[in-house]
Protein backbone atom coordinates (compact mmCIF):
# COMPACT_ATOMS: atom_id res chain seq x y z
CA UNK A 1 0.00 0.00 0.00
CA UNK A 2 2.98 1.92 1.30
CA UNK A 3 4.13 2.02 -2.30
CA UNK A 4 1.18 2.55 -4.31
CA UNK A 5 0.96 6.02 -2.49
CA UNK A 6 4.26 6.88 -3.41
CA UNK A 7 4.23 5.94 -7.26
CA UNK A 8 0.73 8.01 -7.31
CA UNK A 9 2.70 11.37 -5.62
CA UNK A 10 5.29 10.40 -8.54
CA UNK A 11 3.05 10.30 -11.13
CA UNK A 12 1.25 13.62 -10.08
CA UNK A 13 4.16 15.21 -9.57
CA UNK A 14 5.18 14.62 -13.10
CA UNK A 15 2.02 15.35 -14.62
CA UNK A 16 2.44 18.82 -12.89
CA UNK A 17 5.48 19.02 -14.08
CA UNK A 18 4.93 18.80 -17.43
CA UNK A 19 3.94 22.33 -18.24
CA UNK A 20 7.78 23.92 -17.80
CA UNK A 21 9.19 20.52 -19.30
CA UNK A 22 6.84 21.84 -22.33
CA UNK A 23 8.41 25.02 -22.90
CA UNK A 24 11.68 23.85 -22.45
CA UNK A 25 11.62 21.16 -25.14
CA UNK A 26 9.51 24.00 -27.44
CA UNK A 27 12.74 26.52 -26.37
CA UNK A 28 15.49 24.01 -27.76
CA UNK A 29 13.70 22.16 -30.69
CA UNK A 30 11.26 24.72 -32.02
CA UNK A 31 7.71 24.58 -32.84
CA UNK A 32 7.76 21.53 -34.87
CA UNK A 33 7.68 19.92 -31.26
CA UNK A 34 3.97 21.43 -30.96
CA UNK A 35 2.49 20.52 -33.94
CA UNK A 36 -0.50 18.47 -34.78
CA UNK A 37 1.66 15.72 -36.68
CA UNK A 38 4.48 15.76 -34.72
CA UNK A 39 4.70 16.08 -30.43
CA UNK A 40 6.74 14.92 -27.85
CA UNK A 41 4.64 13.59 -24.43
CA UNK A 42 5.78 12.91 -20.70
CA UNK A 43 5.37 9.81 -19.36
CA UNK A 44 5.21 8.59 -16.32
CA UNK A 45 3.61 5.52 -14.16
CA UNK A 46 4.05 1.69 -12.54
CA UNK A 47 5.89 -1.59 -14.00
CA UNK A 48 4.96 -4.23 -12.96
CA UNK A 49 7.59 -7.37 -13.63
CA UNK A 50 7.98 -10.68 -13.27
CA UNK A 51 10.92 -13.79 -14.67
CA UNK A 52 9.78 -17.13 -16.56
CA UNK A 53 11.78 -19.75 -15.92
CA UNK A 54 12.21 -19.06 -12.26
CA UNK A 55 9.62 -20.82 -10.32
CA UNK A 56 7.35 -19.49 -7.57
CA UNK A 57 8.29 -16.08 -8.08
CA UNK A 58 6.03 -12.82 -6.98
CA UNK A 59 5.68 -9.25 -8.95
CA UNK A 60 7.98 -6.85 -8.72
CA UNK A 61 6.99 -3.40 -8.52
CA UNK A 62 8.40 -0.36 -9.81
CA UNK A 63 8.45 3.07 -11.13
CA UNK A 64 8.41 4.43 -14.70
CA UNK A 65 9.53 7.18 -16.33
CA UNK A 66 10.19 8.67 -20.08
CA UNK A 67 10.06 10.48 -23.38
CA UNK A 68 7.64 9.78 -26.20
CA UNK A 69 7.32 11.18 -29.68
CA UNK A 70 4.21 10.95 -31.83
CA UNK A 71 4.43 10.97 -35.57
CA UNK A 72 0.88 10.88 -37.02
CA UNK A 73 1.04 9.02 -40.22
CA UNK A 74 -2.71 9.87 -41.28
CA UNK A 75 -6.11 10.06 -39.10
CA UNK A 76 -6.24 6.24 -38.17
CA UNK A 77 -2.12 5.34 -37.80
CA UNK A 78 0.61 6.83 -35.81
CA UNK A 79 4.14 5.56 -34.81
CA UNK A 80 5.24 6.39 -31.67
CA UNK A 81 9.05 5.90 -30.60
CA UNK A 82 9.93 6.40 -27.16
CA UNK A 83 12.72 6.62 -24.69
CA UNK A 84 12.51 5.61 -21.14
CA UNK A 85 15.66 6.02 -18.93
CA UNK A 86 13.80 4.52 -15.73
CA UNK A 87 12.46 1.08 -16.50
CA UNK A 88 12.61 -1.37 -13.38
CA UNK A 89 12.18 -5.04 -14.34
CA UNK A 90 13.03 -8.30 -12.22
CA UNK A 91 10.92 -10.67 -9.55
CA UNK A 92 10.61 -11.54 -6.12
CA UNK A 93 11.09 -14.45 -3.95
CA UNK A 94 13.58 -15.80 -6.39
CA UNK A 95 16.14 -18.43 -4.84
CA UNK A 96 19.26 -17.62 -3.38
CA UNK A 97 22.43 -18.22 -5.22
CA UNK A 98 25.52 -19.85 -3.53
CA UNK A 99 27.38 -17.02 -1.86
CA UNK A 100 30.40 -18.77 -0.83
CA UNK A 101 29.84 -18.65 2.43
CA UNK A 102 28.37 -21.99 4.37
CA UNK A 103 27.53 -19.82 7.24
CA UNK A 104 25.88 -17.07 5.58
CA UNK A 105 23.68 -19.32 3.07
CA UNK A 106 22.49 -20.78 6.17
CA UNK A 107 21.51 -17.90 7.40
CA UNK A 108 20.07 -16.22 4.07
CA UNK A 109 18.20 -19.96 2.41
CA UNK A 110 14.61 -19.41 3.57
CA UNK A 111 15.07 -15.59 3.74
CA UNK A 112 11.30 -14.48 3.45
CA UNK A 113 12.29 -10.94 1.58
CA UNK A 114 14.31 -11.70 -1.86
CA UNK A 115 14.32 -9.03 -4.93
CA UNK A 116 15.76 -9.70 -8.24
CA UNK A 117 15.97 -5.93 -9.20
CA UNK A 118 16.99 -5.30 -12.78
CA UNK A 119 16.94 -1.52 -14.33
CA UNK A 120 16.57 -1.12 -17.77
CA UNK A 121 16.57 2.03 -20.27
CA UNK A 122 13.81 1.02 -22.65
CA UNK A 123 13.39 2.00 -26.41
CA UNK A 124 9.78 0.43 -27.63
CA UNK A 125 8.68 1.84 -31.24
CA UNK A 126 4.46 1.47 -31.42
CA UNK A 127 2.31 1.38 -34.16
CA UNK A 128 -0.43 2.59 -33.28
CA UNK A 129 -4.56 2.04 -34.78
CA UNK A 130 -6.44 5.13 -33.17
CA UNK A 131 -9.87 3.20 -33.42
CA UNK A 132 -11.75 6.48 -32.52
CA UNK A 133 -10.64 9.68 -31.10
CA UNK A 134 -9.85 8.61 -27.72
CA UNK A 135 -9.76 4.62 -28.20
CA UNK A 136 -5.93 3.56 -29.64
CA UNK A 137 -4.69 0.22 -30.26
CA UNK A 138 -0.38 -0.51 -30.87
CA UNK A 139 2.27 -2.69 -30.81
CA UNK A 140 5.92 -2.89 -32.08
CA UNK A 141 8.99 -4.21 -31.03
CA UNK A 142 11.02 -2.65 -27.94
CA UNK A 143 15.01 -2.94 -27.29
CA UNK A 144 16.17 -2.57 -23.35
CA UNK A 145 19.45 -1.92 -22.02
CA UNK A 146 20.61 -3.23 -18.84
CA UNK A 147 21.91 -0.75 -16.48
CA UNK A 148 22.61 -2.38 -13.07
CA UNK A 149 21.60 -5.90 -12.00
CA UNK A 150 21.74 -7.11 -8.26
CA UNK A 151 20.02 -9.97 -6.12
CA UNK A 152 18.78 -8.48 -2.95
CA UNK A 153 18.50 -11.07 0.34
CA UNK A 154 17.46 -9.82 3.81
CA UNK A 155 16.99 -12.65 6.54
CA UNK A 156 15.80 -11.93 10.52
CA UNK A 157 18.97 -13.24 12.99
CA UNK A 158 18.00 -10.96 15.67
CA UNK A 159 15.27 -8.55 14.62
CA UNK A 160 13.26 -8.15 11.26
CA UNK A 161 15.44 -7.92 8.14
CA UNK A 162 18.53 -7.03 10.24
CA UNK A 163 20.77 -8.89 7.49
CA UNK A 164 20.92 -7.66 3.92
CA UNK A 165 22.86 -9.19 1.56
CA UNK A 166 23.55 -7.41 -2.24
CA UNK A 167 25.20 -9.65 -4.83
CA UNK A 168 25.57 -7.60 -8.85
CA UNK A 169 24.78 -10.48 -10.86
CA UNK A 170 24.95 -7.87 -14.20
CA UNK A 171 27.91 -9.38 -15.74
CA UNK A 172 26.03 -12.75 -15.97
CA UNK A 173 23.65 -10.82 -17.46
CA UNK A 174 23.10 -9.63 -21.13
CA UNK A 175 23.57 -5.65 -21.73
CA UNK A 176 20.93 -6.29 -24.03
CA UNK A 177 17.15 -7.65 -24.06
CA UNK A 178 14.21 -7.52 -26.68
CA UNK A 179 10.76 -8.17 -27.16
CA UNK A 180 7.70 -7.01 -28.21
CA UNK A 181 4.89 -4.40 -26.42
CA UNK A 182 1.20 -4.82 -26.85
CA UNK A 183 -0.94 -1.52 -25.78
CA UNK A 184 -3.90 0.17 -25.14
CA UNK A 185 -4.95 3.83 -24.88
CA UNK A 186 -7.87 6.31 -23.96
CA UNK A 187 -7.01 9.51 -24.17
CA UNK A 188 -9.35 11.54 -20.83
CA UNK A 189 -9.64 15.11 -23.17
CA UNK A 190 -8.51 17.01 -26.41
CA UNK A 191 -4.65 17.67 -26.60
CA UNK A 192 -5.17 20.86 -27.28
CA UNK A 193 -2.07 23.60 -25.88
CA UNK A 194 -0.26 20.73 -24.02
CA UNK A 195 -3.60 19.79 -22.18
CA UNK A 196 -4.39 16.34 -22.43
CA UNK A 197 -4.29 13.49 -20.42
CA UNK A 198 -3.45 9.86 -22.09
CA UNK A 199 -3.86 6.79 -19.75
CA UNK A 200 -2.01 4.00 -21.20
CA UNK A 201 -2.23 0.24 -20.48
CA UNK A 202 0.93 -1.99 -21.91
CA UNK A 203 2.38 -5.87 -22.48
CA UNK A 204 5.70 -5.89 -22.62
CA UNK A 205 6.65 -9.89 -23.46
CA UNK A 206 10.72 -10.26 -23.62
CA UNK A 207 11.74 -12.86 -26.36
CA UNK A 208 15.43 -13.37 -24.99
CA UNK A 209 16.94 -15.18 -22.49
CA UNK A 210 18.36 -12.48 -20.49
CA UNK A 211 21.05 -14.92 -18.86
CA UNK A 212 24.67 -15.03 -20.20
CA UNK A 213 25.63 -18.70 -19.98
CA UNK A 214 22.14 -20.79 -19.06
CA UNK A 215 22.17 -24.42 -18.66
CA UNK A 216 18.29 -24.33 -17.83
CA UNK A 217 15.16 -22.91 -18.80
CA UNK A 218 15.37 -19.70 -20.74
CA UNK A 219 14.61 -16.19 -18.19
CA UNK A 220 12.98 -13.75 -19.56
CA UNK A 221 11.62 -10.16 -18.40
CA UNK A 222 7.92 -9.71 -19.04
CA UNK A 223 6.20 -6.51 -17.07
CA UNK A 224 2.89 -5.06 -17.19
CA UNK A 225 2.84 -1.76 -17.32
CA UNK A 226 0.38 1.45 -16.10
CA UNK A 227 1.50 5.49 -17.23
CA UNK A 228 -0.16 8.38 -17.85
CA UNK A 229 1.50 10.80 -20.63
CA UNK A 230 0.95 14.66 -20.94
CA UNK A 231 1.44 15.71 -24.72
CA UNK A 232 2.63 19.18 -25.90
CA UNK A 233 0.55 20.21 -28.55
CA UNK A 234 0.28 24.67 -29.64
CA UNK A 235 -2.85 25.72 -29.11
CA UNK A 236 -4.51 27.15 -32.25
CA UNK A 237 -4.22 30.74 -30.42
CA UNK A 238 -0.95 29.81 -30.50
CA UNK A 239 -0.47 29.44 -34.07
CA UNK A 240 -2.19 32.75 -35.18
Amino acid sequence: MKKLVILLILVLFSVQMAHSQAALLVLLLGDKVASENFYFSIKAGGNFASLSGIDDTKTYSGFNFGLLATIKINEKFSLVPEFAPLSPKGAKNIPLRPTGNSSLDALLQNSPNTVRALNYIDIPVVAKYHVNERLSVGAGPYLSILTSATDVFKAEVFNQDDLSFEDNIKPDLRSLDYGVVFEASISLSNARGGKGLVIHTRYQMGLSDILKDNPGDSIKNSAFQVFVSFPFIKSAEAEE
